[in-house]
């Protein structure tokens, strides 16, 4: 990375005028803009609905439907840091957990959901580590980092704890527009039928174990997006430069909010996952636009390479002192659970004082 580079996405992260750094892409399915796309699909509002996808209608009629959450994103942009380059950018920390058959599965901060407040962490002996670290945030937000960096970029909220919330300093979602759903029906044709081999017992058939022709439907069959499909991601410097505590009047950034906000170019410059489930492979349909945009509403174009945001945060990184943070495995109690529960019903059971 040039020096020039360099210096200027540090002047930006220093400029109090800009506001946040705004990329949008479109996407389409494989098969091209008329291809189906399967969007998520969500339990319907009781027991005997079927599935659904998180479509909201306009009062004209257009709509937008969800193709992939903030929350999702977050997770999927959080798994791309496990793997070469990325993994030597944070520091390791996992949590190890012994299962009821015996295995032992040891899941990485990364994979938890909800970062340093995720309960697996919260439920090992790490959490007198991360309860210190969620106090210490606003004064000295550097604990945070040296355990879960990605918490200062995409967010953390320790709600069952110390209630500390740390804000999304960057959010990615990808969404339809003006959806057309489609529906279907299927139909399941036994190649061997309960009348075949002699179970004529008209009150039931096999259909549940695979014998016997089973039909199902109307279900969800996924979408045809009319006006197209779009990524679009932010980098609220305002947000990072709170979380990071930075000092604007600095002649550089300090080491923490370079870091952060390397992590978070990274981020912005990676491209989004294709395979997101099944029938939803999607691919780009146009160049990534990028722009900065300041308090006043103005706007420029905003360029920067993968590499050159991956350069940066690696120098970056390195001044934070990353690779001198020794990896920590924690361990999972599950007596802790016990401990939570047992003070949970106390709590509810306590009576008010007479009087009170």
């Amino acid at each position: 990375m040039s020096a020039e580079v360099s210096d200027r996405l540090n002047a930006l992260l220093l400029d109090h005028q800009a506001v946040a750094i705004v990329c949008k892409q479109a996407l389409e399915s494989v098969e091209g803009p008329a291809g189906v796309i399967f969007p998520p699909s969500y339990p319907g509002k009781t027991s005997d609905d079927g599935p659904t996808y998180n479509i909201s209608t306009f009062g004209d009629g257009r709509n937008v439907c969800t193709i992939d959450s903030v929350q999702s994103q977050a997770n999927r942009i959080e798994t791309a840091f496990l793997q070469a380059p990325y993994r030597a950018l944070v520091r390791a920390v996992s949590v190890k957990a012994q299962l009821a058959d015996g295995e032992v599965k040891e899941i990485d901060v990364l994979q938890a959901p909800h970062r340093l407040a995720d309960a697996t962490l919260r439920f090992s002996d790490l959490r007198e580590t991360a309860e210190e670290a969620f106090k210490a945030f606003r004064s000295a937000p550097s604990g945070i980092a040296k355990l879960s960096p990605m918490s200062l970029l995409l967010g953390a909220w320790d709600s069952r704890g110390t209630q500390s919330k740390i804000p999304r300093a960057f959010t990615s979602r990808i969404d339809a527009y003006n959806v057309h759903q489609l529906q279907r029906h299927a139909l399941y044709s036994a190649a061997l039928t309960s009348k075949e081999i002699g179970h004529e017992d008209s009150s039931s058939t096999l259909s549940k174990v695979g014998l016997d022709s089973a039909p199902s439907g109307p279900s969800p069959a996924g979408v045809v997006a009319d006006g197209g499909v779009r990524r679009d991601s932010v980098l609220n410097l305002i947000a990072l430069r709170q979380n990071c505590q930075t000092d604007l009047a600095d002649q550089a950034p300090d080491a923490l909010s370079a870091y952060i906000f390397g992590l978070g170019l990274v981020a912005l410059t990676l491209q989004p996952e294709a395979f997101l489930r099944q029938g939803c492979l999607l691919v780009g349909a146009g160049p990534v636009e990028a722009v900065v945009r300041a308090r006043d509403g103005s706007q420029t174009v905003f360029a920067l390479t993968a590499d050159e945001a991956l350069a940066y945060a690696q120098a970056a990184a390195e001044r934070f002192g990353v690779a001198d943070l020794e990896p920590i495995t924690a361990q999972f109690q599950p007596e802790l659970i016990a401990e939570k529960e047992t003070k949970g019903k106390a709590k509810k059971g306590a009576k008010e004082p007479a009087g009170a």
